[in-house]
C-alpha cells in the first residue's frame, strides 16, 4: 500500500463504494476508511429513480449484481384508501434494491478494480493542510492527496472540517421502515412491479410500500418536529393497509427487520461549500437526498461520482485546489433540480391526484426526478 494514497474516502457505503470503484478503476491508489456510520441512510430494502442504474463509471454488470428489480408503475392511494390513481410506463421507472446487496455488489466492485479497506472503530481526526490530508486514529494515521467525505451528519462534518454554514444545518426529515418476510401466496394485491405511494391522515407525513424479491418493505417518511422513533405512525399504517385488504391479514411481524434513518433532504443546497481544503463533501456527508421523498441512493452516488471525478482531475492538476471547486459546479448542475423542495408542498397536491388525473404523470416526475411541478 502506498505511503501516501492518492484518495481517502470516508465511508464504506453505496456513495462512497461508488467513488472507490471509479477512482480505482482508472488505476489511482484509493483507501475507503471504513468509520461508524451514522443513521441518515435506508440499511433496509430501498429504491431508487431508473437513472441510478445508468450512472457512468458504476458497471453495466451492477443491477444483476446486487439482485434489483425494475419498476413501471407508481400507485397512489388516498387517506381512506379507497381511491387510488396511478401512472404505468413501458420503460423502466425506477428500481427495488437491498441496501446491503448493493454495497457488497459495490464493494466487490471497488476491490476488484484494486481499492483498499481499513477499519477505524471511530471516526478519524480529519488533519487537511497545504500538501496533503492526514486521517488521524489514535496514534495510527492515513495519509492522502485528497478526501471525499461520502457519510455522515452535515452538521458534525462542517464542525470537523471547521467549514462556514448560513445555519447550522440538520436533517429535517425521519424515516421509519419495515422489512417484513412475504411468501408468493401472500403477495399484496397488484404488488409485483408496482411502488405504491399512500396519503397519510397528517400531511407531514406519506406512506410507501413496495415488495422486493420475498421482502414486503413499508415505510413512512416525515418531516414533522415531533420526537419519537414514528414506531405509531408505521404500525397505524401497516394496520390501515391490512384493514383495506392491500395487505395479507397476516403478516411475519416477528421476523421483521425494522430501522429509522433521518436523510438530509435538500440539506445541499444549504450549505455555503462542499470543497475544503484538499476535501471533498459528498453523499449524505453533503446533504444530498431528494427534496420530495428524501431518497438517498440516486444524489448520494452521482454526488459521489461526481467528486470521483473532480479529485481524478485535481490529481493531474497545476492548481488542484480550483480544479476541485469545479465539483460546485457539477453537482448543481446534475442534482439541484432533484434537492430543491417544489413552489407547491407535494403533500397538499397529492390528494388532488385522485381527482385529476392529468397531475399523476407530472407528479410521479417530479417524485421520481425532481421535475418542476
Amino acid at each position: 500500500m502506498p505511503s501516501i494514497q492518492d484518495v481517502a474516502i470516508l465511508g464504506a457505503n453505496c456513495s462512497g463504494l461508488a467513488a472507490a470503484v471509479l477512482l480505482a478503476g482508472r488505476k489511482r491508489s484509493v483507501l475507503v476508511v471504513e468509520a461508524p456510520a451514522a443513521a441518515t441512510e435506508c440499511p433496509l430494502c430501498d429504491w431508487a429513480p431508473a437513472d441510478f442504474f445508468r450512472a457512468a463509471g458504476l458497471g453495466k454488470n451492477l443491477f444483476r449484481a446486487c439482485g434489483a428489480q425494475s419498476f413501471r408503475k407508481v400507485v397512489y392511494h388516498d387517506a381512506t384508501l379507497r381511491k387510488r390513481a396511478e401512472h404505468s410506463s413501458r420503460a423502466a421507472l425506477g428500481a427495488f434494491v437491498d441496501a446491503g446487496e448493493l454495497g457488497a455488489a459495490l464493494r466487490s466492485a471497488a476491490k476488484k478494480a484494486g481499492a483498499r479497506f481499513r477499519a477505524a472503530d471511530a471516526s478519524p481526526v480529519l488533519r487537511p493542510d497545504e500538501e496533503q490530508v492526514r486521517l488521524v486514529f489514535g496514534e495510527a494515521h492515513v495519509t492522502a492527496k485528497f478526501l471525499l467525505i461520502s457519510q455522515g451528519r452535515p452538521r458534525d462534518v462542517l464542525n470537523d472540517l471547521s467549514l462556514p454554514a448560513r445555519a447550522a444545518p440538520q436533517s429535517r426529515v425521519t424515516a421509519a421502515a419495515l422489512d417484513v418476510p412475504i411468501s408468493a401466496k401472500d403477495l399484496p394485491r397488484d404488488a409485483a412491479g408496482a411502488l405504491h405511494v399512500v396519503e397519510m391522515p397528517d400531511r407531514s407525513e406519506i406512506g410507501m410500500y413496495f415488495v422486493h424479491g420475498k421482502t414486503l418493505h413499508i415505510r413512512v417518511i416525515s418531516t414533522s418536529a415531533a420526537s419519537g422513533s414514528r414506531a405509531a405512525e408505521l404500525s397505524g399504517l401497516v394496520g390501515s393497509l391490512q384493514e383495506a385488504q392491500l395487505l395479507p391479514t397476516r403478516l411475519a411481524l416477528g421476523k421483521a427487520r425494522g430501522a429509522v434513518w433521518h436523510p438530509p433532504a435538500g440539506l445541499a443546497l444549504e450549505l455555503d461549500s462542499h470543497v475544503a481544503k484538499r476535501c471533498l463533501l459528498a453523499g449524505t456527508a453533503g446533504g444530498f437526498a431528494a427534496s420530495i421523498t428524501a431518497q438517498t441512493l440516486l444524489p448520494t452516488v452521482q454526488s459521489a461520482l461526481l467528486a470521483a471525478e473532480a479529485a481524478d482531475q485535481a490529481l493531474d492538476s497545476p492548481t488542484p485546489q480550483e480544479t476541485l471547486m469545479q465539483f460546485k459546479n457539477s453537482w448543481r448542475k446534475s442534482l439541484a433540480d432533484l434537492l430543491r423542495p417544489p413552489s407547491t408542498s407535494p403533500r397538499m397536491l397529492l390528494p388532488l391526484l385522485f381527482v385529476n388525473n392529468n397531475l399523476v404523470e407530472r407528479f410521479t416526475r417530479a417524485m421520481l426526478y425532481g421535475e418542476e411541478l
